[in-house]
């Protein structure tokens, strides 16, 4: 029913016969996203034109009376009236990146280098879209620098405990992030709001720097440490959280196609990494299978089995199965110690409304666990989508993903609510993420297809 609403809110300020192409359009536009079980929900939404009250436009001079409007169609692509044409045996669609490699855009954000836009805008869109918040209070920034040199360097990977001061244990351990930062959410690992931390880091069991850290500071405080090493963590797990209902057709064929090159990448970056590659695919109530858990493998030519065995298919409302498939990623067999841990979530529909908060706590309890969380808004993403998985991404130091129209494949990308970004081929997007994570460096785009905003570094300006 919600896509009824959607079409007749729509047809405001339309008569009639365009109420009726508005439509028409409408359904064209969702079966190129192979949604073909909207296309019996026709009759009804017409229909629903005189429901919602839309009455016939009163006549404009010059204008094309209502008759000579419904001969003709209106381009979805430039809004101007062409010639009635033959009608096709099936609707048109535009190019499909099914069988191209590397053609998909994308764009990301990074919401940990954006923490005061972040928290704007996580006030107006749970209050918008009444859905869960993730409670980031008594946040904790900081980049770990080494005076080794000429110049103080970032430093990532080093091994660092974060405790409430008078605590006898911490409440939270891990490792320095790319470029050296830290940046940890207390009140969403069940540790409270401090007004202030205690960090220690440490190398081969000795310690290297300490600080006393206030809480709620936007920019990463600069904490100086003795270390000798770079990062060179021991091993990946690279796991990937798929929704693989019926309008996810196209990125699970991309992804099947692009997964070797996106492990290529991952080993020329940590040459000798031990990886294991996980998936978790999931569907929606009602559908042949709702979670379906393959666990880790250590074999890609598995991985790559698994995909290939999967298929886009069932869903039908809009929500899907997020939450369930989150806690079978939070409950996946993670390797302690010095690596990495990366889950990828693809998906274009939020959780239920009331599972929304069991998503943000299966996020949590990833984060709590070491594992970083990037979420990659598919084609049709919807605004409640964009609002939980960059939450996710937040609290486990990730980053938020996001398709774009650039590519000039397949159907329209939602813009996101950001500031700034900028737009490459989703591929190589993904293989600087990777090797961001695996060097502790962050690599940027030597080119870029398009620019929004004041970007710098993945910071936004003003």
């Amino acid at each position: 029913m919600r896509f009824l609403h959607i079409l007749v809110d729509g047809c405001k300020g339309f008569g009639l016969e365009m109420c009726k192409l508005h439509i028409i359009w409408r359904i064209d536009m969702t079966l190129m996203k192979n949604k073909f079980w909207l296309a019996g929900l026709a009759g009804f939404a017409l229909a629903a034109c005189d429901a919602a009250g839309v009455m016939e436009s009163p006549s404009v001079e010059g204008a094309p009376a209502a008759a000579e409007l419904s001969a003709k169609r209106l381009s979805p692509v430039s809004d101007v009236m062409i010639e009635p044409a033959p009608m096709p045996m099936h609707p048109p669609r535009l190019a499909s990146p099914r069988g191209k490699r590397g053609v998909v855009t994308a764009g990301d954000i990074d919401d940990t280098l954006n923490l005061a836009a972040f928290m704007r805008y996580q006030a107006g869109a749970a209050k918008a879209h009444k859905l869960p918040r993730a409670n980031l209070g008594g946040y904790v920034t900081a980049k770990l620098v080494t005076t080794r040199g000429v110049r103080s360097r970032p430093v990532a990977g080093v091994f660092y405990t974060l405790r409430v001061p008078g605590a006898a244990e911490p409440f939270y351990t891990g490792y320095s992030g790319v470029d050296g930062n830290i940046t940890v959410f207390p009140a969403a690992l069940g540790a409270g709001r401090p007004k202030s931390v205690m960090l220690q880091a440490f190398e081969n069991g000795q310690q290297i720097g300490k600080a006393k850290l206030k809480t709620g500071n936007f920019w990463h405080e600069l904490v100086t440490v003795n270390a000798k090493s770079g990062w060179e963590p021991d091993f990946l797990d690279l796991a990937f959280v798929f929704d693989t209902t019926g309008s996810m057709g196209d990125e699970l064929a991309w992804l099947t196609k692009e997964f070797q090159g996106i492990v290529r990448v991952a080993k020329r970056a940590a040459p000798g990494v031990n990886i294991r590659y996980g998936l978790i695919a999931y569907r929606d109530d009602g559908d042949t299978y709702k979670v379906k858990n393959f666990g880790f493998t250590q074999t890609q030519s598995e991985m790559q089995r698994w995909l290939r065995s999967l298929n886009a298919g069932g869903g039908g409302d809009y929500p899907e199965a997020a939450a369930e498939a989150f806690e079978a990623a939070a409950g996946l067999s993670w390797r302690r110690g010095k690596g990495e841990r990366l889950v990828f979530h693809i998906a274009d529909a939020p959780a239920h409304d009331n599972k929304a908060k069991r998503y943000l706590q299966a996020s949590q309890a990833l984060a709590g666990k070491n594992v970083q969380i990037f979420g990659l808004g598919a084609s049709g993403v919807g605004k409640e989508s964009e609002f939980l998985m960059r939450q996710a991404s937040l609290v486990s130091g990730g980053r938020y993903i996001f398709l774009t129209d650039d590519s000039g494949v397949g159907s329209s990308h939602a813009e996101p609510t950001i500031a700034c970004y900028k737009v490459t081929k989703l591929k190589e997007l993904l293989g600087r993420i990777l090797a961001s994570e695996l060097t502790g460096k962050r690599r940027e785009a030597t080119a870029s297809i398009r620019q929004v905003g004041n970007y710098n570094r993945g910071v936004c300006g003003q």
